[in-house]
């Protein structure tokens, strides 16, 4: 497990500076400081979580709503805390869902299909098509559309990818392996690097970014095969222009 402050010492660490550098800071121009170091590498930290969710790390998710509405956001469902079994002292779930893999109504699992295919079927079902759900297909990047629409208020549950939510001072995220925490380290590393290119000594520690890729890449690779298909979540690698990633 790591918390906030273990991956910030690790930051630090890598760009070889002190716990008080001002390597993070911004200024408003009269001399203050607005923004300290540990609030900038806070927030690339979670930048790094945040991307690498979608790129390489799986994270279940489940959510729930029940609704008439045809059209499912992704945003508006209900997440289940408990979906992934952690202790009291730990928090490993997704603070939001990205990519539907499975849409049910009810108990009943619906058959994915295309928009395409459906409009061939029924060219006008949009307005027409009312009764049990059947199928469901992606309606733009962050909705699901049902079909046929219901004919009453009904609860459907999504699983799919989420994203972690953001790490903080009062929250530990799991670390199943090394890599993820130095994987997000050298992301905040690489970000302030490329923040100091005015400082020769630090600009040059920019090279965290190749190894935070190559981890992308390790890990992308250890995916099972569903999730890499094409048309599934990481279907495209992290770093694309060569097989390793460098």
């Amino acid at each position: 497990m790591a918390n906030l402050a273990t991956l910030t010492s690790e930051v630090l660490r890598l760009l070889n500076e002190a716990t008080n550098s001002s390597v993070g800071e911004v200024g408003d121009g009269s001399g203050t400081v607005t923004t300290t170091t540990s609030a900038t590498i806070e927030a690339y930290l979670n930048e790094a979580i945040k991307e690498t969710c979608r790129t390489c790390i799986y994270v279940p998710a489940k959510g729930t709503i029940t609704q008439s509405n045809p059209i499912i956001n992704l945003s508006s469902l209900s997440l289940d805390s408990t979906y992934v079994p952690t202790d009291a002292s730990t928090v490993n779930d997704a603070s939001s869902m990205w990519f539907p893999l499975t849409v049910q109504s009810g108990l009943t699992n619906l058959t994915h299909c295309s928009e395409p295919s459906l409009r061939a079927y029924d060219p006008s079902f949009e307005a027409t098509a009312v009764g049990t759900p059947k199928y469901w297909y992606r309606s733009g990047d962050y909705g699901i559309r049902v079909y046929p629409a219901p004919s009453a208020s009904t609860a459907f549950t999504v699983y799919g990818c989420g994203v972690l939510g953001d790490i903080s001072a009062t929250s530990i995220t799991v670390i199943p392996d090394d890599l993820q925490l130095k994987m997000w380290a050298s992301y905040a590393a690489y970000k302030l690097a490329l923040k100091n290119t005015d400082d020769p000594s630090v600009a040059q520690r920019a090279f965290w970014g190749n190894w935070y890729n190559e981890v992308r890449m390790r890990l992308w690779s250890q995916l099972d095969t569903f999730l890499r298909m094409p048309g599934s979540p990481f279907a495209i690698p992290p770093v694309t222009g060569g097989s390793d990633g460098s």
